[in-house]
């Protein structure tokens, strides 16, 4: 009852509905502090820097709520094109990582990032794989090659974070064991295929093609465009040998792999090699090219 009038205040139920709901977020807030680690509340995030997102998926899985994580290129950018803005580069000034994967943007700009952030050591995945990738930088889409790549990344972890060493090692073992299994559901995929040969217009299915068995034929060259001559053959080839799908990748100008399409009465297909949700996405792609071999 309003004191002063002898009624009801008609504000006062919605006056206590948002007492209660204060309440209820503010108890909400309160257990979520007694309950957080004490670690986490205060301990600060090893800054990680990574060029391509497949990357931020191998230092998360390695790293897990020990790292925070910032990706260079953008979703949809060309990894050969690419330029950082200044906003990239701020952010890559925070960084006490940097995880090199030697696509062609990162040998154009290191000079730039190592002087925006003389302090952040730069670990090159690709060490002890140098002779295998001076021709294609794509190692990130072989299973086996990632467990190598892995390794590096949980000992360069350790080396800035000593106090996590314990939870990176243990989160390595859990990561390659999943790549294992992840080998075997991409191997179970491509049985059965009697045609092991597929097209692609960018040539970066190579390591993946290798680890399983198949033959990858690539109509760029060197990062060009093909001459008629090295094209003629390709569609002679395709021709021959039944295919039906030219695999091109999202973050490329695809008109010429339509052209090719055309030309051997196939279809375009797409597969994108810098997918975040990268064991999804190898398992995707495993099942696009062994349904187009079926055909």
């Amino acid at each position: 009852m309003d004191s002063r009038y002898g009624k009801k205040d008609p504000f006062s139920r919605f006056t206590s509905a948002r007492t209660l709901r204060g309440m209820a977020v503010g108890l909400a807030v309160l257990l979520f502090l007694v309950f957080l680690p004490a670690h986490a509340m205060s301990r600060p995030l090893v800054r990680v820097a990574v060029s391509i997102p497949p990357q931020a998926y191998f230092v998360r899985q390695i790293g897990g709520d020990r790292v925070s994580v910032h990706v260079l290129l953008p979703p949809g950018a060309n990894p050969a094109t690419f330029e950082p803005k200044a906003r990239a580069l701020m952010n890559l000034s925070k960084a006490a990582l940097y995880f090199r994967i030697r696509v062609p943007f990162e040998n154009a700009w290191m000079g730039k990032f190592r002087a925006v952030n003389p302090k952040m050591k730069v670990i090159d995945t690709t060490e002890g794989l140098k002779d295998l990738v001076k021709g294609d930088p794509h190692i990130w889409l072989s299973p086996e090659l990632v467990k190598h790549q892995a390794v590096i990344i949980a000992s360069a972890l350790v080396m800035v974070d000593k106090a996590g060493k314990e939870g990176y090692e243990e989160n390595l073992k859990r990561f390659l064991k999943r790549l294992h299994i992840l080998e075997g559901e991409i191997r179970q995929r491509l049985t059965k295929i009697k045609r092991r040969t597929f097209l692609a217009y960018h040539p970066c299915w190579g390591y993946f093609a290798r680890e399983f068995g198949l033959t990858q034929v690539a109509i760029e060259q060197e990062g060009k465009a093909p001459g008629a001559a090295y094209l003629s053959k390709v569609i002679r080839l395709a021709r021959e040998k039944h295919l039906r799908c030219v695999f091109a990748q999202p973050q490329f100008d695809t008109r010429s792999a339509e052209i090719v399409a055309r030309q051997i009465h196939g279809r375009l297909v797409l597969l994108d090699p810098m997918a975040e949700e990268w064991d999804v996405n190898l398992l995707k792609v495993a099942e696009r090219i062994g349904s187009c071999l079926r055909e």
